[in-house]
């Protein structure tokens, strides 16, 4: 199988972009003079079917690492990229972004007229949604959350409530009381 040919790399380019897997739109954006006839066989040319195959699979992005992105990008700091001067002045290391592999992380990087530099970070808040779409945060009931106050006040009633049970009883001490107040 040897390398495709110019026409053949046409095919694979708009069958994969605006023919929208559409192979005859695809062979008639690439010149082919029949294009309902050669844009199926294309399809079933070993090396034509290989290129695609190849671009979708490099293309392609792990369902992991699209979590792991946007988890990134929820819990993204901008103070964790930004060197600050003794003046005030700051600025930030691209390199650490670049060495921790963060650059998703930047929605925009702009130098002004003045010499100002402005960064903004992908906005977290969506990130933080998607994320709870993900794990059903936001599915059926929201989940109690048992504050202090509700501990201490279940934990009075069962003191009461044994101390009460020891007065009936008789067999045993009486408990001591609580210690410090209950809040």
């Amino acid at each position: 199988m040897g390398p495709l040919n110019y026409r053949q790399r046409l095919f694979v380019e708009h069958y994969l972009g605006e023919s929208s897997g559409s192979a005859i739109d695809a062979a008639r954006r690439a010149g082919y003079r029949c294009p309902q006839t050669h844009g199926p066989r294309l399809l079933t040319t070993r090396g034509v079917r290989a290129a695609i195959d190849a671009r979708v699979e490099t293309a392609a992005i792990p369902a992991n690492e699209v979590l792991a992105r946007i988890a990134d990008v929820a819990t993204s700091d901008l103070l964790n990229f930004i060197e600050v001067d003794n003046n005030g002045g700051w600025k930030v290391d691209l390199k650490l972004v670049k060495r921790l592999g963060l650059g998703h992380l930047i929605k925009r990087l702009r130098k002004n007229k003045d010499g100002t530099s402005e960064i903004e970070l992908e906005a977290r808040v969506p990130a933080l949604v998607k994320l709870g779409d993900h794990y059903n945060l936001w599915k059926g009931e929201a989940q109690s959350q048992l504050t202090l106050v509700e501990v201490a006040k279940g934990l009075k009633e069962q003191y009461d409530q044994l101390q009460s049970e020891e007065r009936d009883n008789k067999t045993a001490e009486p408990l001591s009381g609580p210690t410090g107040a209950v809040q």
